[in-house]
């Protein structure tokens, strides 16, 4: 049962940074950035949204452009040209001012509202990711999700429901710890993410989050037709990551 939006949490745990990456999102783009502000910005002072832009050619720049005169809690970072998901990601990373960091992609297929059960949690967690309920994806998708989060929970020995959705939650500071280390994926980096959080000894939750299907196109950050590369590569990557994971320093959390 999914949790339902709530008036933020009391007592107050700070002020957030919604980071989002966007790269040509120009039908959704100002809906996603004005729901995130309506549904939480405006409800923590302090808090902010960035946008990392990633060389959009089909008009974000003109819309983020004309949105940060409008929002002065809007910050945006624009992309001169496309750097790939992972440049952007730890690029976008270095950005925020607060310690709590929102995470999402700008598809418009998350809800802002779900942000609230996940922050509630962070007085004892340092990362809490979203897993998705009844998604809205095409069939092939969702097949494939569960394959690869059983194929994941099997390999590294976890127990994440979605361990690379990107709408998430986590403290600054844990995430700059991880992200000074050597990354070795190129595509699914918030399953990497994940499973570095964890075997680091950061305490890492999950919660129930609502998805849309979306509404113009398909996706931007992994479109059909570099499915089965990017699934090849990741695969790949297991060994590697797992060695990574649990070299000394490194230990799983219960």
């Amino acid at each position: 049962m999914l949790l339902e939006p709530a008036r933020p949490p009391r007592p107050n745990l700070g002020p957030i940074s919604i980071v989002l990456l966007a790269h040509n999102e120009a039908e959704v783009i100002e809906s996603v950035i004005l729901g995130f502000h309506e549904a939480v910005v405006a409800k923590i002072p302090g808090s902010e949204i960035i946008v990392a832009e990633d060389g959009s050619t089909d008009g974000t720049k003109e819309i983020l452009a004309r949105l940060v005169g409008m929002l002065p809690s809007l910050r945006w970072e624009e992309g001169k040209e496309k750097r790939g998901y992972v440049n952007a990601f730890k690029k976008a990373m270095t950005l925020p001012v607060n310690e709590l960091i929102v995470f999402c992609d700008s598809s418009g297929k998350h809800d802002p509202g779900d942000v609230w059960p996940m922050y509630g949690m962070m007085a004892d967690h340092d990362m809490v990711l979203g897993y998705k309920v009844n998604r809205a994806d095409p069939v092939y998708r969702n097949v494939m999700s569960a394959v690869f989060n059983r194929v994941v929970n099997t390999y590294f020995k976890v127990g994440f429901k979605d361990i690379d959705c990107p709408l998430r939650i986590f403290k600054k500071t844990a995430f700059q710890d991880i992200a000074a280390m050597q990354w070795r994926e190129r595509a699914l980096i918030n399953f990497e993410l994940t499973l570095r959080f964890q075997y680091r000894g950061y305490k890492v939750a999950q919660v129930p989050v609502r998805h849309f299907p979306r509404q113009f196109g398909e996706s931007r950050g992994l479109p059909p037709k570099k499915l089965p590369r990017v699934i090849v590569n990741t695969l790949r990557n297991f060994s590697a990551i797992k060695n990574d994971i649990t070299r000394s320093g490194f230990r799983t959390v219960a």
